[in-house]
C-alpha cells in the first residue's frame, strides 16, 4: 500500500475520511486518484459481467431438458443485470456501458479467458457455476460490505444474492450428477479437472507481485488477491469433501486449512487448441498474457454479440 508520503494533500483526506468510517455518496467528493481506480473497477466487472451471456449460451446444445435450458436462461439474465447495474453506476463517470458493449474492439474485451471456452456439457456448466461463480462471489462481496462508495455497495446486494443463487444452484446438480452414474461421476470429475485451476488463478497474481494498490488504499476493496484466493480454496474444498470429488489439496492438520498439493503448478496456462492443461508451471506474466490474448471464441462471440446473432439456436 502506498505510504502517506505518496499521496497528495487532497488524497490523504479522503482517506483518511475513508478510515474515520465515512462512506462516500457524492462524486464532487471525488479526487482524480479515486476516481480513477473507482472507475476502472467498474469497466472491468461491468465488461466481465456481459461476457457471461456468450459463454454460457454455449451450454444450450448441451442441456438435457427444458429445465435445464431455463437454469441457463436464468443465469444469463441474471449476468446481464449485473453489467447493467455496475453499467449504470459506470455513466456516472461519462462512460457509455452501451458503447462498452457493442461498440468496443472485440480484442479488447475485458474477460477471464474461461469465458472464452465453450462448454462443452451440461455437467461442465453445473461445476463451474459451483466452482466459479463461488470465486467471482467473493470479489462481489468484498466491495458490499467494503467499498467506500456507497452506491456500490448498494448495487452488490442484488447481485450477490443471485450469485450466491447461481453457486448454489451448481453445487446442487454436480452432487446430484456425481450420484447419479459412474458416467456422470467421471463427467463431474473431468469438469472440476479442467475448471479447479480457473478457480485458484480467477484472482490473478498473488499479493507480493502485484502492483496496483489503489484499490485497498482507497478502500475500493478490502481482502487483497491471496486473502480472496485462500477463501475460494477453503470453501471449494469444504463442497468437494462433502461431495465427494478430487481436488489437487490436502487439508494440513497444523495449518487446520486445506493447502494445494506440492507439485501442483502455480500458476498455468490453459492450451487454447486441446482445451486443457499442460499441468506445467508457467510465470504470472505469462499467464496474464494468455488472459489478454484470450481463448478460442475470441473475438467471433463478442463479433456475434455486437451483431446481435447470439441467441439464434436458443430453442
Amino acid at each position: 500500500m502506498p505510504q502517506a508520503s505518496d499521496l497528495s494533500a487532497e488524497d490523504q483526506a479522503l482517506v483518511a475520511r475513508i478510515q474515520s468510517g465515512e462512506l462516500i455518496e457524492d462524486m464532487a467528493d471525488f479526487t482524480p486518484r479515486y476516481r480513477a481506480v473507482l472507475q476502472k473497477t467498474l469497466e472491468i466487472a461491468a465488461q466481465g459481467e456481459v461476457t457471461v451471456l456468450t459463454w454460457a449460451y454455449t451450454a444450450y446444445a448441451t442441456a438435457p431438458d427444458l429445465g435445464a435450458k431455463i437454469a441457463i436462461s436464468s443465469s444469463i439474465q441474471d449476468e446481464v443485470g449485473h453489467a447493467h447495474q455496475q453499467g449504470m453506476l459506470l455513466e456516472r463517470f461519462g462512460v457509455s456501458m452501451q458503447e462498452k458493449a457493442f461498440n468496443e474492439d472485440p480484442m479488447r474485451y475485458i474477460s477471464f479467458p474461461i469465458m472464452e471456452f465453450p462448454v462443452r456439457s451440461y455437467i461442465e456448466f453445473v461445476v463451474a457455476q459451483a466452482l466459479l461463480d463461488r470465486a467471482g462471489r467473493y470479489t462481489t462481496y468484498d466491495i458490499e460490505l467494503h467499498c467506500s462508495f456507497a452506491p456500490y455497495r448498494r448495487a452488490l446486494k442484488k447481485i450477490n444474492f443471485e450469485e450466491a443463487f447461481h453457486f448454489r444452484h451448481g453445487a446442487y446438480w454436480t452432487e446430484y450428477y456425481w450420484n447419479y452414474s459412474e458416467e456422470t461421476r467421471q463427467a463431474v470429475q473431468d469438469a472440476v479437472d479442467w475448471i479447479f485451476p480457473w478457480g485458484y488463478q480467477w484472482y490473478g497474481r498473488p499479493d507480493h507481485l502485484k502492483s496496483m494498490t489503489d484499490q485497498m488504499t482507497f478502500s475500493i476493496r478490502a481482502w487483497s488477491n491471496d486473502t480472496m484466493r485462500d477463501k475460494w480454496l477453503q470453501s471449494a474444498c469444504k463442497f468437494a469433501d462433502r461431495v465427494g470429488f478430487d481436488t489437487p489439496t490436502q487439508f494440513n492438520e497444523d495449518q487446520d486449512r486445506y493447502v494445494l498439493n506440492k507439485d501442483y503448478p502455480v500458476p498455468m496456462v490453459a492450451n487454447t487448441e486441446t482445451h486443457a492443461w499442460d499441468w506445467q508451471t508457467s510465470t504470472w506474466d505469462d499467464m496474464i498474457n494468455s488472459w489478454k490474448t484470450g481463448g478460442p471464441m475470441r473475438p467471433s462471440a463478442y463479433e456475434r454479440l455486437q451483431r446481435e446473432e447470439w441467441g439464434e439456436a436458443l430453442w
